[in-house]
């Protein structure tokens, strides 16, 4: 992760690698020397990529493998010796704490059971009202569990019931669990396989996995389906990853037991975990702000402006101007108060491809847009708000036909996109000299016109000569003639 001088952050570099540092472990409590030599063999890559790119503050934290392991202390010794890497062995709870960091700052959520499976723990961390009210770490998770019910290649019905009533009476023991009926975020690598297996099962037009939803149903009908596998036919499952075909089912069947304990209606995935918490954690500390960002969206859109160096005086100004024409003329548009916030992320970032080609500067702004790390948003909203940005110049039939937004929108969508790109088109045009000449605005509707009233400092005729030049426009999405009156 990147830091500015302007206070942005961007991710620069991703890596991530299984080595199943836990396996073999149960036999006799010790990292395995096997284990070991990938564990050191994938550092010593970070390390050269720590060189790479002259980082100057390395976090590298240790989990469940190396706590729960006889001889972690001294793997952490010699991976520093060997790497120079600085590891350190955090708690379960410190862990699960990370780990709703990571979550609670990138998903919109309020009331949540999020566990976070790994191979040899799952933390369970119980969300209220964007807090963490309750923590416990379960010491079992993908890997362990596959050895010690000997799951990695051959699967029977009796094996995996074995499996499940291990689990269930395991996590039956937590009396806060039962009967939660809230949602279940999922962080790791068994969640975001879940996350693209049932992509790929329903053709889901975009690659994203964080802030995907599927229901009860639907995940156990990919755990019925999986079930019934060999390893070999596993490994060959769209979206399932080869490497963790052999552990998916334990991983599973964790997630099965929660939802059937818990009864939850439905899984949310999380692409952002304990790395993204902990760097959080220490962003904000130096920033001097609460770990717990209080509106997310608010702060990913801001990042964004900062990072792609968007006149920011100006963004917001169109945002403001925007916000008073869909509330003057709110009868017209039949608007409600979520379609108001995709506005106003539309118009704060309306400019942000300009960095790339002014000339055509809407059209990159959907695409930043549309593949930004905005959080706060689903995905048919962030496809919408790329959609009203990339339109600020007027409607275009390229994004009808892209196949990425014609299977997300139906015709309201459309209808909704059209009438908030107007606005933003027409907000814009109010400050196109970006000198801020008219400094608010007040629409009515009057008399079967609707009628806008300018509060200027000093004459404006380039921008009310820009505003007209969509009364076309107007007429033909709302059906009333636009009045101008300075």
């Amino acid at each position: 992760m990147h830091t500015y001088s302007n206070g942005a952050y961007n991710l620069v570099y991703n890596q991530k690698e299984t080595v199943r540092l836990s396996e073999g472990m149960s036999k006799d409590g010790l990292l395995q020397p096997t284990a070991m030599i990938r564990a050191i063999a994938t550092l010593q890559v970070f390390a050269h990529m720590i060189r790479l790119f002259n980082v100057n503050k390395i976090m590298a934290i240790a989990t469940a493998a190396v706590r729960n392991a006889k001889n972690g202390s001294e793997f952490i010794q010699t991976a520093r010796q060997e790497t120079g890497i600085p590891l350190r062995m955090i708690s379960g709870e410190a862990e699960a704490k990370l780990g709703f960091l990571g979550v609670v700052n990138t998903l919109d959520v309020t009331d949540a059971l999020l566990f976070d499976l790994g191979g040899g723990s799952t933390e369970l961390t119980l969300i209220r009202s964007r807090n963490a009210d309750k923590v416990i770490s379960l010491p079992f998770g993908a890997v362990n569990l596959a050895e010690k019910f000997e799951l990695q290649k051959k699967i029977s019905d009796s094996r995996l019931n074995e499996l499940r009533d291990f689990i269930f009476h395991q996590i039956s023991r937590i009396k806060w669990l039962k009967s939660l009926s809230l949602p279940l975020i999922g962080v790791g690598g068994t969640a975001r396989n879940i996350a693209k297996m049932d992509q790929r099962c329903k053709n889901y037009p975009f690659g994203k996995v964080h802030n995907y939803r599927l229901g009860a149903l639907s995940f156990h009908e990919l755990f019925k389906q999986l079930s019934t596998t060999t390893l070999s036919q596993r490994r060959k499952t769209p979206g399932l990853s080869s490497e963790r075909a052999d552990i998916i089912l334990p991983g599973m069947s964790i997630v099965s037991c929660l939802f059937d304990y818990t009864q939850a209606s439905q899984l949310i995935i999380s692409g952002c975990g304990v790395r993204e918490g902990m760097f959080l954690q220490y962003y904000r500390s130096c920033q001097g702000q609460n770990e717990v960002i209080a509106d997310i969206l608010d702060h990913s859109t801001r990042n964004m402006l900062s990072f792609y160096q968007v006149d920011a005086s100006h963004a917001t100004h169109v945002a403001i101007l925007a916000a008073s024409l869909l509330k003057g003329w709110q009868p017209l548009l039949n608007t409600d108060s979520r379609e108001k916030t995709l506005l106003q992320v539309a118009a704060l970032l309306h400019d942000c491809g300009i960095p790339i080609n002014y000339y055509d500067h809407p059209r990159h702004s959907a695409y930043l847009i549309e593949n930004a790390r905005l959080f706060g948003l689903t995905h048919r909203e962030q496809m919408l708000v790329a959609v009203i940005a990339g339109w600020h110049n007027g409607p275009s039939g390229k994004y009808i036909r892209n196949k990425l937004y014609s299977e997300f929108f139906d015709k309201p969508d459309w209808e909704t996109a059209r009438k908030l790109s107007l606005l933003l088109a027409m907000a814009e045009s109010l400050d196109i000299t970006q000198m801020q000449l008219v400094q608010a605005v007040t629409a009515t509707l009057e008399e079967g016109q609707a009628v806008l009233r300018l509060t200027v400092s000093e004459s404006a005729a380039i921008e009310e000569e820009a505003v007209m030049k969509h009364s076309k426009w107007f007429k033909k999405e709302l059906g009333v003639p636009l009045c101008l009156q300075s």
